[in-house]
């Protein structure tokens, strides 16, 4: 059984250069210095050789700090073989101890040298003074905190940085998917609908051209705001009703006296944001399920009102209505699941989707979303609600 596992995972951790540790150790050792002066010796005689020998204890680990940083990297002192690594640790500090020691030493000479004070080299070269050894042991392991600290906080920068990404890949993806969904909720326009609206255009242009002429009109409103390029998946309600108008003049110069569609929008609610195309699959639903008995005359009503910070939206007809055990059938077709769908994944736990039937006959189908507003508009409704309050 292996003692030690080598970790790999953190390659890109980012150590302190050469200047820094100079830097960093030369601070170290000057505060060092002068507790010693404040708390130990007092005041010195020779100043400049005193910090110079000091110094020379704590500028060796400029050049054995990134040996230190770079095992701690390979052998990271984590859970859970902390004490695995710390005993592969302990057996480190050995040398570099000494190796500290002895370069502390060499530096001390060199120091001596040149402020011409007599040099005397020890008899024993492999041995360390007790005080020594403590010395370099507290800078070796000052340099493995130090390693410990900035790989964890290098990991720790890496993973809110993945995290990040992954946040906006995930966003982006979602927007990808919401656009797709858009086209082809705008590419399904009902093939039926288009051959029988060509159709009943070419019945027409003979016999009532004006009809046909402004059936084709109509047409081409409508497949212009269906299929046009850059939409977003929301819209401004107006836009959408609009949209859902086209369309319904349209079956009403099929339907001729058959079909009356019905707008009821609260006032102010033009520029509030909901999804595009979600209202024309529901009419064309009702259209459908409601006329769908010969002679049958169809109304449907559009409502759009605002309940506080919400907006509901109903599509109601006064069709057949549908059995009670059909419900997850009617739920699961072409336009209602769709359109289902595409709400739990622009408002998901935030929004309601509801078919019901009606006692007195019909169907409504009633969403629920958060009320937002188109950009640039969100000031100015605040402003007509507060004045509104204030009266």
């Amino acid at each position: 059984m292996a003692i030690l596992t080598r970790d790999r995972t953190v390659d890109n951790t980012r150590y302190p250069g050469f200047g820094l540790l100079l830097l960093v150790w030369t601070l170290l050792g000057s505060a060092a210095y002068a507790r010693h002066l404040l708390f130990i010796e007092g005041p010195s005689t020779k100043p400049g050789i005193d910090l110079a020998a000091w110094l020379a204890s704590f500028y060796p680990w400029v050049v054995l700090s990134p040996f230190v940083f770079r095992l701690e990297r390979r052998y990271p002192i984590r859970n859970p073989q902390v004490w695995k690594q710390l005993a592969l640790f302990v057996l480190a500090s050995l040398p570099f101890t000494w190796l500290g020691s002895k370069l502390a030493l060499l530096l001390t000479m060199l120091a001596h040298l040149a402020w011409g004070q007599p040099v005397t080299a020890p008899t024993t070269w492999w041995a360390i003074l007790r005080c020594d050894f403590l010395l370099q042991q507290t800078l070796f392991w000052l340099t493995v905190g130090g390693a410990w600290s900035l790989r964890n906080l290098t990991e720790y920068h890496e993973a809110q940085r993945r995290t990040a990404q992954a946040s906006l890949e995930k966003s982006e993806l979602e927007n990808s998917l919401r656009k797709a969904e858009l086209e082809t909720m705008r590419m399904r326009l009902n093939p039926h609908f288009l051959f029988n609206c060509l159709q009943n255009i070419s019945t027409l242009a003979r016999r009532e051209p004006d009809t046909a002429s402004r059936m084709l009109a109509r047409l081409g409103d409508l497949l212009r705001s269906a299929l046009r390029d850059g939409a977003n998946p929301e819209t401004p309600l107006a836009t959408e009703i609009n949209l859902t108008k086209a369309y319904a003049a349209i079956e009403q110069m099929r339907f001729r006296d058959r079909l009356s569609v019905l707008f009821e929008v609260e006032p102010g609610l033009e520029h509030a944001l909901v999804p595009t195309f979600v209202l024309q699959p529901l009419v064309e639903n009702a259209i459908k399920h409601g006329l769908r008995e010969e002679g049958r005359t169809g109304a449907i009503w559009i409502k759009g009102k605002r309940h506080e910070h919400r907006l509901a939206l109903t599509v109601r007809d006064n069709g057949a209505g549908f059995a009670p055990d059909s419900i997850t059938d009617l739920e699961m077709g072409v336009g209602l699941g769709a359109t289902s769908g595409r709400l739990e994944r622009m408002y998901a736990g935030q929004h309601t989707f509801s078919i019901q039937r009606l006692q007195e006959g019909g169907t409504e189908v009633r969403i629920v979303i958060p009320l937002r507003w188109q950009s640039g508009e969100k000031e100015t409704k605040r402003e007509v609600t507060a004045a509104s309050d204030s009266r």
